[in-house]
């Protein structure tokens, strides 16, 4: 399918007290229009600062130092030819962002904004990208409000963000985001601190929306079990880069690096009878200090397949198994 976002060589740095710290290093991934991409790993791996270099929105004294971000809007957007989204002006970025491409942020209590309305924030993206009235603004922001399934919608739009339920919240993050209509939404740890049940229903409301809207979705999270149920294909990332990528199916079956096959085995397996089907395995080890990685596999002190300085000696590239397949492992390069 043709793509509507294409990363390539993304690196996102920023100054430490050692050097410089490589947030993103050398990200690169397709998605394509109209399918979900996943993105999973441990806090601190790299999978905010993509989204947030997307959008252009990395923060002094961070920046983004090399690669290009390659977006093809559809033909409600003026066609189809792609931009670089680091070569726009910031003027054309800042149209580009909410209108087309969209993000929900990981926690709404302070993504939200305390001392404006639902109903006032919500309105703020339709008035921001288009020439409507008042009347055709509050409108559009009630049917948006009734279609993430928030009741009420003409007396919720009148209340504060402390007033609604997490839940509530949340759904209110995803209509200000759908409002202005993007093709492409981001969507950071969405389900984040919500129990069970309402995450699923969040998870619920993105796959319909999905659909009815036509949207491309790119999910950023650390739960595997969200990624399973909603990704098309997933990219594994871990101390700023991508280590496999591939269609959900096939990596949930067939993990090919030790830290994806880490990472479902610590996912609790639930027998019939309600009991863990297994002994659960944890990773040893922590995430290495960004600031001083290793010259090889940053994940090698943590290997279980460490091959002593055949993975600590250089580079390890990211590796195109298949059509659909890429590892970086020294056992598949």
């Amino acid at each position: 399918m043709e793509p509507i976002l294409r990363v390539q060589n993304l690196q996102v740095h920023f100054p430490g007290s050692e050097g410089v710290v490589r947030a993103v290093d050398d990200v690169s991934f397709t998605l394509p229009r109209g399918a979900t991409l996943g993105v999973v790993g441990e806090s601190g791996c790299g999978k905010s600062m993509t989204a947030l270099a997307i959008l252009r929105l990395i923060q002094p004294p961070g920046k983004i130092a090399a690669g290009e971000i390659w977006y093809t809007p559809g033909h409600s957007q003026g066609g189809k030819t792609a931009r670089n989204l680091l070569r726009v002006s910031d003027r054309d970025m800042r149209q580009i962002r909410g209108a087309e491409i969209a993000m929900i942020f990981q926690e709404p209590m302070t993504a939200l904004n305390p001392v404006l309305t639902i109903g006032e924030q919500v309105r703020e993206g339709i008035e921001a990208h288009e020439a409507v009235s008042l009347r055709e603004a509050e409108s559009r922001t009630v049917e948006i409000l009734r279609a993430v399934a928030i009741p009420l919608p003409e007396q919720r739009m009148k209340e504060y963000p402390h007033q609604l339920s997490g839940g509530l919240r949340q759904r209110a993050m995803i209509a200000m985001a759908l409002a202005p209509r993007p093709r492409l939404l981001i969507a950071d740890e969405p389900t984040t601190a919500l129990d069970v049940t309402i995450q699923a229903q969040i998870l619920e409301l993105l796959a319909r929306l999905k659909e009815e809207l036509q949207l491309s979705l790119l999910m950023i999270s650390h739960d595997l079990g969200v990624i399973a149920e909603i990704a098309d294909a997933v990219a594994v990332m871990y101390a700023g880069k991508i280590v496999e990528f591939g269609p959900v199916r096939e990596i949930f079956r067939n993990p090919l690096h030790p830290y994806t096959e880490g990472l479902l085995k610590s996912i609790p397996r639930w027998t019939a009878s309600g009991k863990t089907a297994s002994r659960l395995e944890s990773i040893q080890g922590t995430v290495p200090d960004l600031g001083r990685l290793p010259p090889g596999c940053a994940f090698q002190p943590r290997c279980k397949d460490d091959r002593g300085h055949v993975c600590g000696h250089a580079p390890i590239p990211l590796k195109s198994l298949q059509a659909s397949r890429q590892v970086r492992c020294v056992k598949h390069v």
